[in-house]
């Protein structure tokens, strides 16, 4: 059962995410009900903790994570009581409690499948990622505008995040993404199949238009290169591979006049962004302005003496800062927070000296990098299983390795 609703939840996830998109008219902060997406993935989720509390299958280490989780929502449950958050703040808050944990009950789940289960899940997940890669090139070959990234007013800038409700989680997205199309380059070696999936994932990451997305796209290739060649080989294999890229980015921009548009019209941009910045125009301008975001939530933490930083249970969806360190900080308190991240920690750091475990460690690098940054990683619902499926795989082929070099020895 557990496998079933793997599948019917991951294959009619992309379809749920149409739906919401359509609902919205490609209105990213419009009409916050159209939620088929969450309800997918909602039912999907509650599924699985069923199926795996009815098979008596939890182990004590998700005990232990779901008591985490207990303790988040109780510390929100007390700032409800205490006036210091609304209801309709509270119901949203503890939807993000759900999404962030989500990673770990679906990470029990695929530990639950066979080696045969497990393939098929995630070659059906390989599927969704072509999918949604499709359809952010759909957007702009044809102009789809429900499919953009950025609209409205000056704000507007090139870019198309497809199916996905927004553009910074179809970012997290591409990252976990590409991360499994490579783990699987690490294990396996390259095939016709894995590199249309890499270059389809690689044209929708610069098609969407954000920072997070280019820089992702960059960080797995490095992950791949250090996890594979070591630092010396892997370092001179990536200054070739920028320099290409740099060089075919330049042709294609004076070449392709639609690019140049775009590219153009992302210019203007980041300098009316620039322009109206505050004092630290390079900061804000990089950070699209969530240092001023959490400037302004320092000054409301110092009212309050900092106590949510020990006790969590802040309203961040009140006012996001859209950094997943400091918005988990908020919603968790240090302690809580420092013992979630051990766990996550534990998914894909694996002992061992194969490319598989130091693949899963830069990755993890990577994964903080790009959430304590850009965001919409840890907190996403559409990220989740794919962060899981890594994380397992991980564990499996890493142990794999090292039980073929010690017999190698």
């Amino acid at each position: 059962m557990i496998w079933l609703i793997l599948l019917a939840g991951i294959a009619l996830s992309p379809l749920s995410d149409f739906l919401s998109v359509y609902a919205l008219k490609g209105q990213v902060g419009g009409d916050m009900g159209a939620r088929y997406s969450l309800f997918v993935r909602g039912a999907m989720v509650a599924g699985l903790i069923a199926m795996m509390l009815f098979s008596g299958r939890v182990r004590l280490s998700n005990w232990r994570i779901c008591l985490l989780a207990l303790v988040v929502v109780t510390m929100s449950c007390a700032s409800l009581a205490f006036d210091e958050m609304a209801g309709g703040e509270f119901v949203e808050e503890v939807i993000v409690i759900a999404k962030v944990f989500s990673l770990f009950v679906y990470v029990a789940a695929f530990s639950e499948l066979t080696d045969a289960q497990l393939e098929k899940v995630e070659a059906l997940m390989r599927v969704t990622l072509l999918v949604y890669a499709l359809a952010i090139l759909a957007g702009a070959v044809f102009s789809i505008d429900i499919f953009r990234s950025y609209r409205g007013g000056t704000q507007i800038r090139a870019g198309y995040k497809g199916i996905i409700y927004a553009q910074n989680e179809a970012s997290g997205l591409l990252l976990s993404g590409l991360a499994l199309a490579y783990l699987h380059v690490v294990r396996n070696g390259w095939s016709a199949r894995r590199i249309g999936l890499i270059v389809a994932l690689f044209v929708a990451a610069f098609l969407l238009g954000t920072k997070g997305a280019l820089v992702t796209g960059f960080g797995v290739v490095a992950a791949y290169s250090y996890a594979r060649y070591g630092v010396i080989k892997a370092s001179v294999r990536l200054v070739v591979v920028v320099a290409m890229m740099s060089v075919i980015a330049v042709a294609v921009y004076f070449i392709v006049p639609s690019v140049h548009q775009a590219v153009d019209l992302s210019i203007q941009y980041f300098s009316y962004q620039s322009d109206h910045a505050g004092g630290g125009k390079i900061a804000t301008v990089l950070m699209s302005g969530r240092d001023i975001k959490f400037s302004n939530v320092w000054d409301e933490l110092a009212s309050r003496d900092f106590l949510p930083l020990l006790t969590g249970g802040y309203p961040i969806v009140r006012y996001l800062i859209e950094m997943d360190g400091p918005d988990l900080t908020l919603i968790m308190g240090i302690p809580v927070f420092c013992l979630y991240l051990r766990d996550i920690f534990r998914l894909y750091a694996q002992h061992g000296d194969g490319h598989i475990s130091h693949y899963g460690s830069y990755f993890l690098l990577l994964l903080m990098m790009i959430a304590c940054s850009a965001g919409h990683v840890l907190t996403s619902a559409i990220v989740a299983p794919y962060l899981a499926v890594i994380a397992d795989l991980v564990h499996r082929w890493s142990d794999e390795e090292r039980r073929a070099i010690a017999d190698g020895r």
